[in-house]
């Protein structure tokens, strides 16, 4: 017989599982940690220190943009629009911002953009985006604190530290579950404050308290298994980061235990001397072939053998092995020997390749999942349609670009406006022919009589020689200038 009231409850049993499934499979829920994010943020030292250090740096200078996309009524990103153009002029872009349907970004005025630029009131944004990348690759996680007003809305923003955060499972209380800050140990000053002990601060203040997951914005590298925690690159080459800190241990060990006299002189079978007479004969040698002197000299001894003591480096297999545990660690972040300040050499183009590879392959990838969580999260308390876009700085050689700027002046696609834009100067404006096309002057030599009738006694250089010339001429000056400094 159909019962109704067995159907609703099996329907309600279903309904209850679906929930608790999407809740599970949900990012960014509280759980158990799979590693040790304490241990992984001590790791931020060595090589991955200076890999981890480029990334940050080139978030810290990167330009951050707020788009109402309620115009066009599509997110349409900067981003892909450059890659469609394969190349973009970043100046002619503010200028004509909105004219082929693009979004218009908002002005720095705006709160959300506000807020972007100074998260809180000790803390500004560069340093912000900083923390945040500093966090997400040492841990895995990046733990964001939006601290919003009574009426819910996000006033300030702090970067909590992973390993100071733990996982609360979800309460009566707290529904959705929430992080305690369980520092575990508090750094004092006693020396600056007259001789008393004082918490250090800001996490004195919240040490033990739980913020709620409704006011955190948990930026993850998705874990190949568990939906709750992050997978960090320091975790993922746990074993290269163990091994080239066993190095460094060992090679300062050989340095600091090893002993390092520099030979070894034994005496005759036939010979017994005292210790006081070696003692006299060490120091008798030690006062004439010692000192930086007698580097070179030739030793004669009446002993029979004379072995060195002093390990090599190709005996312990040192430098080998640095280099390539230093490229492992690199590589586990995605950062060439250029962005690390590593100079191998190359030509100049070379150069400007590693380096764009860099910005294409590794940083910005990161900017765009920071932007795009940032979108998510935060954007809707501010309005509708908001979009946020985290930019690197761009890397372009100087000779491509002056290629480019010849083929556009050749192939007349290029306005008076768009190529003072790119050197730096002010638009001229449609009344004095700013939006007119750049044309190419002929290459003909001009007789006197024609120079004469122009005003000038000079010839007129082609459009793209006059651009070439000017660029050289300005770098000029900047060198010079920065000489006087």
């Amino acid at each position: 017989m159909w019962n109704p009231f067995r159907q609703l409850a099996t329907l309600f049993k279903s309904n209850r599982f679906a929930v608790a499934l999407q809740t599970a499979l949900g990012s960014g829920q509280p759980g158990s940690w799979s590693t040790d994010h304490r241990q992984e943020s001590e790791q931020f030292i060595g090589w991955t220190f200076v890999a981890i250090k480029a990334i940050c740096l080139q978030a810290m200078q990167a330009s951050v943009f707020v788009y109402d996309d309620s115009l066009n009524g599509s997110k349409q990103k900067r981003m892909k629009q450059r890659a469609q153009k394969e190349f973009e002029y970043i100046q002619i872009k503010s200028l004509y911002a909105g004219e082929n349907g693009d979004s218009i970004p908002l002005p720095n005025n705006h709160s959300l953009c506000s807020i972007l630029k100074r998260p809180n009131p000790t803390q500004s944004g560069a340093s912000f985006r900083y923390e945040r990348v500093l966090q997400l690759q040492l841990t895995g996680t990046s733990i964001v604190w939006n601290v919003p007003n009574k009426f819910g809305k996000t006033v300030q923003r702090y970067v909590i530290p992973t390993a100071i955060a733990s996982p609360v499972s979800p309460t009566e209380d707290l529904p959705e579950g929430g992080y305690k800050i369980q520092p575990s140990s508090l750094r004092y000053n006693h020396a600056a404050h007259g001789g008393k002990f004082l918490g250090s601060g800001t996490l004195h203040q919240i040490a033990g308290k739980i913020i709620p997951l409704a006011q955190l914005q948990i930026t993850r590298w998705p874990h190949p298994v568990y939906k709750d925690d992050g997978q960090s690159p320091v975790s993922a080459g746990a074993k290269w980061i163990d091994s080239a800190n066993q190095i460094d241990a060992a090679r300062w060990s050989q340095m600091s235990n090893g002993a390092d006299p520099s030979i070894v002189v034994t005496c005759g079978k036939e010979m017994n001397p005292t210790r006081e007479e070696l003692e006299a004969a060490a120091a008798m040698f030690e006062q004439k072939y010692g000192g930086t002197e007698n580097t070179g000299k030739a030793i004669f001894t009446t002993g029979e053998q004379v072995v060195s003591l002093t390990a090599t480096p190709k005996d312990m297999d040192y430098n080998e092995s640095f280099l390539q545990f230093r490229d492992a660690i690199l590589a586990l972040h995605g950062v060439p020997g250029i962005a690390a300040g590593i100079s191998d050499g190359g030509s100049y183009a070379a150069f400007y390749a590693s380096l764009k590879q860099f910005i294409s392959l590794t940083v910005q990838p990161i900017l765009d999942l920071l932007a795009e969580d940032d979108t998510e999260h935060l954007a809707p308390q501010f309005g509708e349609n908001l979009t946020i876009e985290i930019e690197a700085a761009h890397i372009d050689d100087p000779d491509i670009l002056e290629k480019r700027l010849a083929t556009d002046i050749r192939a007349q696609i290029i306005k008076v406006d768009e190529l003072r834009a790119i050197r730096g100067l002010p638009p001229l404006g449609s009344e004095r022919g700013g939006d007119q096309l750049v044309m190419q002057e002929s290459k003909q030599p001009i007789s006197s009589e024609e120079q004469e009738s122009n005003g000038s006694s000079l010839p007129t250089l082609p459009a793209s020689k006059a651009f070439e010339n000017s660029s050289k001429l300005q770098s000029l000056n900047r060198f010079v200038r920065c000489s006087h400094k």
